[in-house]
């Protein structure tokens, strides 16, 4: 004879297992069959889209009028240069809202996320390289890294960032990637 079920099964165990320190896997059990995944997906477009996180949202750089200038003595140009300072994961430490961050590189030098930390940040994936500079070479330049949630254009943030800077596309949340395994 067969019972009838009066409510789903619904997990009652959940374990959290740190695999290193930005990647972790949680696990829950059991489920009824095909609660799984209707519970799995929309948790991971919530993890994606609503973790606040800190994203650089406009940058001043010396020598260079708009994102596809060049700085002399500098091999990659405005353009990727931005693109792997926007890859960066940023902590700030006494939780602001926003900080402005000036930096100043000279000489032969190969300029990767871990130069940015100072005391007002944490780089969290430091090993990015940013720019490679020749020994005649001059980086100066001026970030803005704000608080937000998912990812914000730059026409968007055109308003919220001085004349003379660059708004940059902002992905805010700290969460590169979210997978699930039923």
């Amino acid at each position: 004879m067969r019972k009838i079920k009066v409510a789903p099964f619904m997990p009652t165990e959940v374990e959290v297992n740190e695999i290193s320190a930005n990647r972790a896997e949680i696990v829950a059990y059991p489920f009824e069959s095909g609660y799984a995944v209707t519970l799995a997906h929309p948790l991971r477009r919530l993890i994606l889209g609503s973790s606040i996180g800190y994203a650089p949202i406009s940058i001043k750089i010396e020598g260079a009028a708009h994102e596809f200038d060049n700085i002399r003595g500098m091999h990659e140009d405005v353009a990727v240069f931005i693109i792997n300072l926007k890859n960066i994961r940023f902590k700030i430490k006494d939780e602001s809202d926003r900080v402005e961050l000036k930096y100043s590189f000279s000489g032969h030098k190969e300029v990767s996320a871990q130069d940015l930390n100072n005391d007002q940040i944490e780089v969290v994936n430091g090993d990015l390289p940013l720019a490679t500079l020749n020994e005649d070479a001059e980086l100066n330049f001026t970030v803005v890294i704000s608080k937000g949630i998912g990812y914000v254009p730059s026409e968007d943030l055109r308003d919220d960032v001085e004349a003379d800077s660059i708004a940059l596309d902002a992905f805010f949340t700290p969460v590169r990637k979210a997978n699930y395994k039923i």
